[in-house]
């Protein structure tokens, strides 16, 4: 399995977490995991997942997060981190932080369906 498919395979497991769905990116070409109209995951690159785990989140966690070598943290605050993913284990690792990522944006996430056509070219042009 490429490593494409792999993740892309991993993102539909993700979107399937009570109060997400899977949705096309609006950050990065490709699917993405959404909680109503945020987006809270895609793919940043080569076995780079990107996810937004918020600011309160990243900052209660910060020690442990900083101490991982698969995540690399942002120079300034803020709701996104990547994740290195190669291995089985490094995949069930950025799935509970994907979990935790949907929890936490699940109570201010605009609520609706990901969007779509006109809708996401809208907000593709603002990012």
């Amino acid at each position: 399995m490429s490593r494409i498919s792999r993740m892309s395979d991993f993102l539909g497991r993700c979107a399937d977490t009570a109060g997400a769905a899977l949705g096309e990116g609006n950050f990065a070409p490709g699917p993405a995991v959404w909680v109503g109209k945020r987006e809270v995951a895609h793919v940043g690159g080569p076995d780079v997942l990107e996810v937004r785990l918020t600011k309160a989140l990243i900052r209660d966690r910060k020690d442990a997060l900083k101490a991982d070598a698969r995540i690399e943290l942002r120079k300034n605050a803020s709701d996104w981190l990547h994740v290195r993913v190669k291995t089985p284990a490094d995949y069930d690792f950025a799935f509970a932080l994907v979990r935790d990522a949907i929890a936490a944006n699940l109570p201010t996430a605009p609520p609706g369906l990901p969007p779509e056509g006109t809708e996401l070219e809208r907000r593709r042009r603002f990012h």
